[in-house]
């Protein structure tokens, strides 16, 4: 299967937000800095669907 890129992050009503990604970088940064509603961000990554993304982003916004 095709891979696409995704990024994600956690809104501030504790639900977790993914997109997908086209390349620009201000999407997760710019965007996201100072923005009361964005806690957390992951940056892009590959993934084969938005559910496997889903995953990802979860796991990686879960303290170890």
């Amino acid at each position: 299967m095709n891979k696409t890129m995704w990024w994600g992050y956690l809104h501030q009503n504790n639900t977790i937000q993914v997109k997908r990604w086209f390349g620009d970088h201000e999407d997760y940064t710019g965007d996201c800095i100072g923005n009361p509603f964005v806690l957390r961000v992951v940056e892009p990554f590959e993934a084969d669907s938005q559910e496997e993304a889903l995953k990802i982003i979860t796991a990686r916004l879960t303290p170890n």
